[in-house]
């Protein structure tokens, strides 16, 4: 459909509006009369048409504003729910600090572990105080050649919470 409002008034004194003009004279109405209610009459159709061409144009802008309008809000809403998670996740990170903690790509240790000695293993599960001579260089050698029993069943005496003695398996 064109633009009605880019229209042009045709040549009623054409051969095309010969026969419109035939029409509508008679022993009251002229030719030139004729050509008048042609040229009334394209107006008339022609400010009709302007009227619907405006009004479908504005349909149609209205509905691409109310498109564009829809899209801003998805995309709003759609920032604010990554906003949201991205916050749930700063704060689950807060919480989970090792569960989040980065894995660094090493190998792993083909080495021998040191091991303290079992007395200061057990001090430290108890949560007593334990000499840092355990945890030096002499004393894990000191406890690697230390044989911790002959017999798997072998038991070593501990001082409970309440300050008893108890015996436990090694």
């Amino acid at each position: 459909m064109e633009d009605p409002n880019l229209a042009i008034t045709p040549d009623f004194t054409s051969e095309d509006f010969a026969d419109a003009c035939l029409q509508l004279t008679n022993n009251v109405v002229n030719d030139e009369q004729a050509l008048r209610i042609l040229g009334t009459l394209w107006d008339i159709q022609n400010a009709k048409d302007i009227q619907r061409w405006n009004a479908h144009r504005n349909e149609a802008q209205i509905a691409r504003d109310c498109a564009e309008q829809a899209a801003e809000e998805l995309a709003q809403q759609q920032h604010c729910m990554c906003e949201e998670e991205e916050a749930i996740l700063a704060e689950e990170h807060k919480k989970n600090k090792a569960k989040y903690a980065p894995v660094p790509d090493m190998e792993v240790p083909s080495g021998p572990v040191n091991i303290p000695a079992p007395y200061a293993t057990c001090k430290l599960k108890k949560g007593e105080y334990c000499k840092l001579y355990f945890f030096t260089n002499a004393g894990l050698v000191e406890a690697e050649l230390f044989n911790t029993s002959v017999n798997n069943e072998a038991l070593t005496l501990l001082k409970s919470d309440n300050g008893q003695h108890i015996w436990v398996p090694v």
